[in-house]
């Protein structure tokens, strides 16, 4: 049987205190029968928001007192995320310090029987767009081996914290590393724990143009698969290149045929499968024309899924397919079934006392016949309510249902439809995360409060665990048919090392065998060397540059990514470039060598076409990175040129990144800006008038300097061949700051072009 975040712990009874939430003690954490009784991640222990737990109440007042059935609530952690619960304890992602300078988010880790906060880990959002009410996106996934929990910021942000404690075991940036795309939408994948990997995704602009570098400069929905223990990155892969939009549909593993497989939704619209320990594909099914937001339910062999946008077929909204998930390749026309016109783009199909429940996206209540497609139920409306996000829970017979609008409602299924058991309203409180059941507990977070509701009488109880497809031995498929080289991706000095080892993978993405490095040959694409036993070294050089790394064991070939960059200082004025640097995240595709006089410079391009789209904006405002996140006490200045468009009469921005801070020309508002958190004037930032002028050129810098619990930033602009002034255009001081990150470049080229030359990054003096 597959061993990954489904694998349950069996809990230990604890005394817990009292209730410091103004509520009645609450009753301890007691032992259950059934270790199904924790909540590793926001879909519960089987990733079907489904509980085997019983004796849960079907009433409560959300103004407490003696008979609520509210246990405790905790208006610290009110947001959007769905809180999880894994040995006693509950962990959420919400907002910190909201509305203050120094606002950012944090994780934070309660005793799940009396809501007391046990510990938090903040961290600051940067380099996004993001408002502040979607901070919190995604949940917290725990992984039940290890009591370890991993969260995924809406900027990128990619920890792995002891649950016990909240230490930083380890941590990446996901965008300044691989080209996460984070966008206003700050639509954010949860991570998912499989096995001995922790997997998070989202659209990705990397770096790497053509085959051998896996064509990770071109935009699509991709999965890094990291070693949980370290965060070494194992694959990075993905699906359709340009996908429609950004999503956040949570991959539902399953073993489907005796396979393991990763089932998702996907930003081209279409539903995957791929072998989670490789990335290697197994399916897909074109679903529809935008990116899928809701996550598969699996039952047996079958996967259900359904969408809210224009269908790949026809002129309708909304879908609801169940596919064979034992076949491979191409699925089109090979659905079990296909319902149109039924649009729950925002929950989650669940499966009740055998049939098929959808609440679409204006919270009307669908029931199908699981085998057939039939509609049972259609469209019943569930109280007056508009809008649907989370999912719903089913539990001890009865559905948990919260709506957008803060009304809750508890349903009872019956032979011909459901019957309301409860239902109250929440003024002014949101429901975008989904309530979840543990140890006897219900927990809704709303945007104003985490609500824990059950009865101090009743014991919890917990039938037996749902019992798991396995997966077919290895010994079945003994012949390896794939290497995988790890790290998969790697950036390094000049002259630093990597040292690299082997898995073998056989046809069904079963790992077979962990090679010694001195069983495989290895060569290398690009600089350095590497010896034998498979250690890769850089080339000591002040150029920027690429390796291939290639293992070769009998017929079967595996390869490895390096980028190569020198210690500061750093020098692009491109007159001997063709192309701007491999290793530039997020470059290659955006920008472009144009010969302008006797100079070449790099143009950011206002139109990236596609073979859907010729006249493609998607991408045209974006940033890049182009090295290290460690780096720190550095200058970063370029010359550069706004262009105008001439249907518009509107200009170009250009920003430049140094930490995690941007200073940027906003045209259009004829500002030079300072921040690290653009929508957000109260987060810290600084501007000065500033009105460019077409086709001019001018010089630019930015200076951060650490200093200890605070950070200074300052910039300078000025025309472009005059002295430089002795002054600082622009500076702030940051109380919450960032200390280090990549240098890179911010633009908005959709109206008109962005000229950039001379491109220094020096240490500060």
């Amino acid at each position: 049987m597959i061993r990954n975040a489904l694998c349950l712990t069996i809990l230990f009874l604890r005394i817990v205190g009292h209730d410091s939430q103004n509520c009645p003690p609450a009753h301890g954490a007691e032992a259950l029968a059934s270790p199904s009784a924790d909540w590793p991640n926001w879909r519960g222990p089987y990733q079907n928001n489904t509980s085997t737990e019983k004796n849960l109440v079907d009433h409560w007042d959300p103004r407490g007192g003696p008979g609520s059935n509210l246990l405790w609530k905790n208006t610290k952690l009110g947001g959007r995320s769905t809180p999880i619960v894994m040995r006693d304890r509950l962990f959420t992602i919400v907002r910190d310090a909201p509305g203050s300078a120094q606002e950012g988010a944090k994780v934070v880790c309660v005793d799940a029987a009396t809501g007391e906060i046990i510990w938090k880990h903040r961290f600051n959002i940067y380099l996004t767009d993001v408002p502040d009410t979607r901070v919190g996106w995604s949940s917290v996934t725990g992984d039940p081996v290890t009591g370890r929990v991993y969260a995924l910021s809406v900027s990128g942000y990619f920890c792995c914290l002891e649950g016990n404690t909240g230490e930083v075991v380890w941590e990446r940036s996901l965008h300044e590393e691989f080209g996460l795309l984070s966008t206003y939408g700050g639509r954010t994948h949860s991570p998912v724990v499989f096995e001995d990997t922790v997997i998070a995704s989202a659209v990705i602009i990397g770096w790497g143009d053509a085959p051998q570098w896996g064509f990770l400069a071109k935009p699509a929905h991709r999965f890094l698969a990291f070693d949980k223990a370290s965060g070494e990155l194992r694959w990075l892969k993905g699906t359709g290149i340009s996908p429609y939009d950004t999503t956040y549909s949570t991959p539902t593993m399953a073993t489907l045929g005796g396979q393991a497989a990763m089932v998702f939704g996907s930003g081209d619209g279409g539903i995957w499968a791929l072998q989670p320990r490789t990335g290697a594909r197994i399916w897909n099914f074109p679903f529809s024309r935008r990116g899928i937001n809701t996550s598969p339910l699996v039952v047996g062999d079958t996967v259900y899924a359904s969408h809210s946008e224009e269908n790949v077929t026809g002129n309708t909204m909304g879908s609801v397919v169940a596919l064979d998930g034992t076949l491979t390749g191409n699925l089109t026309d090979k659905e079990k079934w296909q319902a149109f016109e039924v649009m729950a783009g925002k929950a989650s199909p669940l499966m009740v006392d055998g049939k098929l429940w959808l609440v679409d996206d204006r919270s009307k209540l669908w029931i199908f016949d699981p085998d057939t497609g039939k509609p049972l139920v259609r469209r019943k409306a569930i109280g007056k309510d508009k809008v649907m996000r989370g999912t719903p829970l089913f539990a001890d017979g009865k559905v948990y249902l919260p709506t957008n609008n803060g009304h809750w409602h508890v349903l009872k299924p019956t032979a011909s439809g459901v019957d309301v058991l409860h239902k109250l309203r929440l003024p002014g409180e949101a429901c975008d995360g989904s309530p979840i059941v543990s140890h006897g507990r219900i927990y809704l977070p709303t945007s104003a409060a985490l609500y824990c509701i059950g009865s101090r009488d009743n014991q919890p109880q917990a039938g037996l665990p749902t019992q798991q497809p396995e997966e077919s031995p290895a010994s079945d498929d003994p012949q390896p048919s794939r290497l995988q080289l790890v790290p998969y991706d790697a950036l390094l000095q000049s002259g630093a090392q990597q040292k690299y080892s082997i898995r073998l993978f056989n046809s069904r993405g079963q790992l077979l065998q962990e090679l010694p490095s001195g069983r495989a040959r290895f060569s290398i694409e690009g600089p350095g060397s590497i010896s034998g036993d498979g250690t890769y070294t850089a080339e000591i050089s002040s150029r920027h540059e690429a390796a291939l790394v290639i293992c070769q064991v009998g017929k079967l070939k595996g390869t490895a990514r390096v980028r190569i960059v020198p210690p500061l200082p750093w020098k692009f004025d491109f007159n001997n470039a063709h192309k701007v640097p491999l290793t530039w995240v997020g470059g290659r595709v955006r920008y472009t060598i144009r010969d302008i006089g006797s100079e070449k410079i790099a143009v950011k391009r206002s139109v990236l076409p596609t073979p859907r789209n010729p006249n493609n904006k998607l991408g045209t405002r974006s940033r890049m990175w182009m090295g290290p996140t460690n780096l720190s006490d550095y200058t970063i200045q370029t010359d550069f040129a706004l262009q105008e468009s001439s249907t518009s009469g509107k200009m170009s921005d250009l920003g430049l990144i140094n930490s995690r801070y941007t200073m940027t020309v906003r045209s259009s508002n004829e500002q030079l800006r300072l921040y690290s958190w653009s929508p957000h004037d109260y987060r810290t930032y600084a501007s000065v008038p500033f009105d460019p002028k077409p086709g001019k050129w001018y010089t630019m810098k930015l200076q951060v300097v650490p200093a200890g619990e605070t950070t200074t930033i300052r910039g300078k602009l000025w025309p472009h061949g005059e002295t430089e002034p002795a002054a600082w255009t622009v500076q702030m001081v940051d109380q919450s700051p960032n200390l280090c990150g990549s240098p890179g470049l911010y633009g908005n080229a959709q109206e008109a072009e962005i000229f950039v030359d001379n491109l220094v990054v020096t240490p500060n003096q």
